[in-house]
């Protein structure tokens, strides 16, 4: 069956008016949500199309849709009604996709850089690193909280010592000390679990 002009017609959505944009602006920046609903609806396609033409990724274009529509809800009084509302949300996605995009690529720079885990070749291999990680769970909840928060801060964000402290409000000297106290206590639970284990 061949589509005609009539049927194809039929497809289309009614444009809005700028008269009508104008109406439904106003309500929405008296937080009328059905409004906003009017506005944005007819441009949805048009978003995921340009957000996925930015950033070249579909969760990413759907986080920036997403987005673009928190943003221009909250800019509405920024928009000026001589210009098509379009215009208005295409220029807000193409700059969220773009932030998105750029924030995507600094995470991958630094999931990069982080040190992978040793790659454990074998089941029994496995079995130590599982046991060996419980082992350290333990110990660090059998630690008072204090320590376990700056032993947490030394070992797993790689805070140095000036850091810790001002973090928590202390010396740098408590700091060490209680990084110290806090990796001998780790070391002593975790030789007298593998001499268990023997």
């Amino acid at each position: 069956m061949e589509i005609t002009a009539d049927m194809a017609g039929a497809l289309v959505l009614p444009a809005i008016s700028q008269a009508s944009n104008h109406s439904l602006v106003e309500r929405a920046q008296c937080g009328c949500g059905t409004s906003f609903r009017q506005l944005v609806e007819p441009h949805l396609e048009m978003l995921h199309r340009i957000a996925y033409r930015a950033c070249g990724q579909t969760e990413l274009a759907e986080d920036a849709v997403q987005e673009t529509l928190t943003l221009a809800y909250e800019r509405l009084g920024q928009y000026r009604p001589e210009a098509p509302f379009k215009s208005f949300l295409a220029a807000v996605a193409v700059r969220r996709a773009k932030t998105l995009l750029r924030s995507e690529a600094r995470r991958r720079v630094r999931e990069g850089k982080s040190h992978p885990a040793a790659n454990l070749t074998g089941p029994e291999e496995s079995l130590v690193g599982d046991q060996v990680a419980n082992h350290l769970r333990d110990a660090l909840l059998k630690m008072p909280s204090k320590r376990r928060e700056v032993v947490l801060l030394r070992l797993d964000a790689g805070l140095s010592y000036r850091e810790i402290a001002d973090a928590r409000g202390m010396s740098e000297g408590s700091a060490r000390v209680l990084v110290h106290m806090g990796l001998k206590q780790i070391k002593e639970l975790i030789t007298k679990e593998t001499e268990s284990l023997r």
